[in-house]
């Protein structure tokens, strides 16, 4: 028995070494407080590829933009030439020219590539907008399951101080000659599945609090209760549907952009020639004014025009699809919602029973009118009214969350 005892006593501080580190350790790579959820989203996008590189990317359609508004499509080009004898007569005749050639925009061309920088823009800003939509859910689960386990490991330690205590008193009882020593194996017995009952409860909450924290990087959890959106966004305008609709523009901009130039961009030529037909003749300068045009071909941007084709269609499709099935989870969080308020009422009502008839069978116990299998029959019996209870609270606050995460709301 004392080493059955030396066991669980060692094993229990284990367990809540653990939940020390969950709760210091892990987050000392980022000692980092936050006061709502939405403080914690905000954690938990800064450590995000996407929102690390957010500038970058801004930056890169901001330079496409400017390039898009300037007066030639890119920029000018220089080229000299030299023509001479010395290889054949060596006469002296001899020819200098420098050229510059400017590119000239293709009529509709600036337009369009305009137009397309701006529906890239705006597919940048939607692809943000989503994957922190996405980002909101995973941080809004990982909360409600770390404050699941917080109340589930605070009711597994009240019961396991209500069976030790318990112990105790039949321990005392049994000395006085009052209960048999069979009650008090019952009571040890109780308390021992107690305690396993409390170490199993600090490894899951050790194990949620660590993932919030890799998800984060806070310290602790903030105050995470949430309230059904009022007045929420149309549905068209949830994230990810927007994402879609921004992925179809863009690829329609290049679709009209492809089928817009179909050849490469004509180049204005300016070139000054300084020539002279033998070593005795002087130089004569000359100015020379051309145009150079490429010829329009259907093949080349074929590839291009299919490709564009092909994602937005597939984005069209895509956003019919997930429009019907974030109806569906809509409609899913409604249903669960309901029924989540519905359990904390009767959750609370059997707490409420439970409780005034454990408050009476323990006295009775005391009195010596029942025996101990009766005792913790009803002992038991409230500890798992009183977990019901504190999980349907949470359950209810986890259904508020995902409502309004089906609805595309951030905390």
């Amino acid at each position: 028995m004392g080493l059955l005892i030396a066991a669980s006593r060692w094993a229990r501080r284990q367990q809540q070494a653990l939940v020390w580190f969950a709760l210091t350790a892990g987050p000392a790579l980022m000692p980092v407080h936050a006061q709502t959820l939405r403080d914690a989203l905000d954690k938990a996008w800064e450590r995000q590829p996407g929102a690390q590189s957010q500038a970058w990317r801004a930056a890169e359609l901001g330079a496409r933009a400017k390039a898009a508004d300037a007066w030639v499509p890119a920029p000018p080009s220089i080229g000299v030439r030299e023509r001479n004898d010395r290889l054949n007569r060596n006469a002296g005749a001899r020819e200098l020219e420098a050229e510059l050639a400017v590119p000239l925009w293709l009529p509709g061309q600036r337009q369009r590539e305009s137009a397309l920088v701006g529906a890239e823009q705006a597919l940048q800003e939607g692809a943000l907008d989503s994957a922190k939509w996405k980002l909101a859910g995973e941080v809004r689960e990982a909360y409600w399951l770390a404050r699941l386990a917080e109340a589930e490991r605070a009711t597994a330690v009240r019961g396991l101080d209500d069976a030790a205590a318990l112990a105790v008193d039949v321990e005392r009882r049994l000395k006085a000659g009052d209960l048999a020593r069979t009650d008090f194996n019952q009571a040890k017995g109780a308390e021992h599945l107690a305690r396993r009952a409390a170490n199993e409860a600090d490894a899951r909450l050790a194990r949620a609090l660590l993932n919030f924290t890799a998800l984060t990087g806070l310290q602790a959890l903030p105050a995470g209760e949430e309230a059904v959106v009022a007045n929420p966004a149309p549905p068209l305008e949830h994230p990810a549907l927007r994402q879609l609709d921004r992925t179809a523009d863009a690829a329609d901009a290049r679709v009209r952009l492809a089928v817009e130039v179909k050849r490469d961009n004509p180049e204005l030529t300016l070139a000054y020639r300084r020539e002279r037909s033998s070593g005795a003749d002087a130089y004569g300068g000359s100015v020379q004014l051309g145009i150079r045009i490429p010829l329009a071909s259907n093949a080349r941007n074929d590839s291009k025009v299919a490709a564009a084709n092909a994602e937005s269609i597939e984005a069209r499709t895509a956003h019919a699809r997930l429009k019907d099935q974030l109806h569906a989870e809509l409609l899913a969080a409604q249903r669960e919602l309901e029924q989540a308020r519905l359990a904390v009422a009767l959750a609370d009502e059997r707490q409420r029973l439970a409780a005034d008839t454990d408050r009476l069978l323990t006295k009775a116990f005391t009195l010596g009118e029942i025996d101990l299998a009766t005792r913790l029959r009803t002992a038991a019996e409230r500890h798992t009214a009183d977990a019901d209870a504190a999980r349907s609270r949470l359950e209810a606050g986890r259904a508020v969350a995902r409502l309004n995460q089906a609805l595309g709301v951030l905390p």
